[in-house]
């Protein structure tokens, strides 16, 4: 009997944890049409198998701790900091010569600068302190565990990053200024 329950265990292999949980959630419908609105097979949600462990924002959007609205502002966030290339525009340095025919380095491109003037204004409204909470989780994508160890620094870490989607999307319009009453 002891042998049968041993064999449905699973092995774990050394230093290895699965890297995906999969949870059912509403997302927007990639098909969705506004003409033919209001049909059955025209929803504007629909469900979706996704990985909850991608991000620690898709992961709070899972659990419903962020609102849709917090959760659009963290995606743009992402799309900026992708597109000005992770940390940012490398510098140049023209004193190198191409090698191997590989050319001369490309210049900012004006997607980089609409990126980067965006992410200015995000610092300025987000401050100092919440942007770099909002840059490290949002941005480069680091789980809320890696960056604080204690049940308290998670829940303040936590905390700064809903407020800052809280301003982010009231900034870029994804929610109201609260001058509005919200619609159902």
């Amino acid at each position: 009997m002891a042998d049968k329950t041993t064999a449905r265990k699973k092995k774990k292999v050394d230093g290895w944890t699965e890297k995906a949980k999969l949870q059912q959630v509403y997302v927007d419908n990639p098909y969705y049409s506004k003409s033919h609105d209001g049909e059955g097979s025209n929803p504007v949600k629909i469900k979706a198998h996704v990985n909850i462990k991608e991000s620690a924002i898709t992961t709070l959007a899972a659990r419903k701790l962020i609102d849709d609205s917090q959760k659009e502002a963290a995606d743009k966030f992402r799309r900026l900091w992708e597109a000005m290339g992770g940390a940012g525009a490398g510098s140049f340095d023209y004193s190198r010569e191409p090698v191997d025919g590989g050319g001369a380095r490309e210049p900012l491109t004006e997607r980089q600068i609409r990126a980067g003037m965006e992410l200015k204004r995000a610092q300025e409204v987000l401050g100092v302190r919440a942007y770099d909470i909002m840059s490290k989780i949002a941005g480069q994508g680091y789980a809320i565990q890696e960056l604080a160890k204690t049940h308290r620094e998670r829940t303040t870490l936590t905390d700064y990053l809903k407020d800052g989607l809280d301003e982010l999307a009231r900034t870029w319009g994804y929610a109201n200024r609260g001058n509005r009453r919200k619609s159902a």
